[in-house]
């Protein structure tokens, strides 16, 4: 039987070659990513490096052979911080140029738990705690809604859920029971912590913003057809609504603007709009997180006036002492070149 997939082997070539070069030039253990249709949930290009060649596959390292896209999970870091943003227009206790406190770069959450930023604010609206990617000022945001919202928006997402895609290796990543959650745990997970997510599990999440507002299922096949049985189609399909055009819209030119004015500025093209959001997140390794293996990542979407691709990247444990591990020196120049 003849099967139909939706991959596209230019946009699949281009996305493998983007991701050798980057682990052979940044000496990473591994990269994956992932592009797709957001108004069909249709994969375009889907790939982990360092892959192999299952003509010789007895070759190489068995390690090779898994598909990272959908097997590994990750803490996000500060691709997450979509969700509360989300939650908080949604919510209609916070608009645009709303104001927030950030503590020059240093809270106290608890007795024992500190928040930082990479760079101290004084006060930052809602759209630059986004460009600027402030800890604090999310964890402000946040302190506003309640954590059962939170909680219904991340499954809403489809985290802590296998997308239902036909591989047995898909993982569902970690999304803890609500019950089990700490007075912190909201702050954590708004910002890309005490969970775990695929990058599949973030490009349908960002599809969602790219589309208008709806979460749509994942698609790797069109169809199947064959002599003497029964063809069958594969259409695409929208699971649930996540947000309104207009709550769609405001997110698309803040991630806009993290590419023009933010963190994502090794992103930009003359001529081009393209909206993002980096990554740089501690790996948690032996109970705690390391302070030099750090995952790098980047969640794009372009065009922006009428979105087309989504595309997530990352990169695990690029050259942290040449300064790679952040997200704009990695993972945003990969979707540049792509």
């Amino acid at each position: 039987m003849d099967v139909t997939l939706t991959i596209d082997i230019n946009i699949q070539n281009i996305l493998q070659e983007e991701l050798k070069n980057t682990v052979r030039s940044t000496n990473a253990i591994s990269a994956n990513g992932i592009i797709i249709d957001p108004n069909t949930g249709d994969i375009l290009a889907m790939a982990s490096i360092p892959d192999y060649n299952p003509n010789n596959y007895f070759n190489y390292n068995v390690n090779n052979y898994k598909n990272r896209v959908i097997a590994d999970s990750y803490e996000p870091g500060s691709t997450f911080k979509i969700v509360p943003l989300i939650a908080s227009i949604k919510s209609k206790k916070t608009i645009e140029n709303d104001k927030y406190y950030c503590e020059n770069g240093a809270y106290k959450l608890t007795y024992k738990n500190q928040l930082r930023d990479h760079e101290p604010h004084d006060s930052l609206t809602i759209k630059d705690i986004f460009i600027h990617s402030s800890n604090i000022g999310i964890s402000k945001i946040v302190d506003e809604i309640d954590y059962k919202e939170i909680y219904k928006l991340c499954r809403g997402l489809g985290f802590g859920a296998k997308t239902g895609l036909p591989f047995k290796d898909e993982t569902k990543g970690k999304l803890r029971n609500i019950n089990n959650w700490s007075k912190t745990s909201k702050t954590y997970l708004s910002i890309g912590q005490e969970l775990s997510a695929t990058n599949l599990q973030l490009a349908m999440a960002y599809a969602s913003i790219a589309n208008g507002g709806y979460l749509p299922k994942a698609r790797i096949i069109n169809n199947i057809k064959g002599n003497g049985y029964e063809s069958k189609n594969y259409p695409p399909k929208l699971i649930r609504k996540i947000m309104s055009k207009q709550t769609s819209h405001l997110l698309l030119n803040m991630m806009e603007d993290v590419v023009d004015h933010g963190t994502a500025t090794k992103a930009r093209i003359p001529g081009f709009r393209i909206g993002g959001k980096t990554g740089t997140a501690e790996k948690f390794i032996d109970g705690a997180y390391s302070k030099s293996e750090f995952i790098s990542s980047f969640a794009a979407i372009f065009p922006v006036e009428s979105p087309k691709y989504v595309c997530i990247v990352s990169v695990d444990s690029p050259d942290y002492y040449r300064g790679k591990h952040w997200g704009n020196e990695t993972a945003v120049p990969i979707v540049k070149e792509i």
